[in-house]
């Protein structure tokens, strides 16, 4: 989804950041360079964009409504 490039951090790992006070414990979806993380970003948008027009398409093709 959306948050494709951003950390998701577990409960003890939550609980382990109050402790961390020089942020070592920061750790995010790695691409090897700018460019590598746009491209992902934009083949992560056009799946989320590609799955929300499935699910409408679906929704339209049965009659119902939103």
């Amino acid at each position: 989804m959306t948050d494709f490039l951003y950390a998701r951090p577990s409960v003890v790992e939550g609980i382990a950041r109050n402790v961390d006070l020089f942020g070592v414990l920061n750790t995010y979806n790695a691409s090897q360079n700018g460019n590598e993380a746009d491209q992902k970003a934009r083949l992560n948008d056009v799946k989320t964009l590609k799955n929300d027009f499935q699910a409408a398409y679906k929704l339209v093709i049965n009659g119902n409504q939103i």
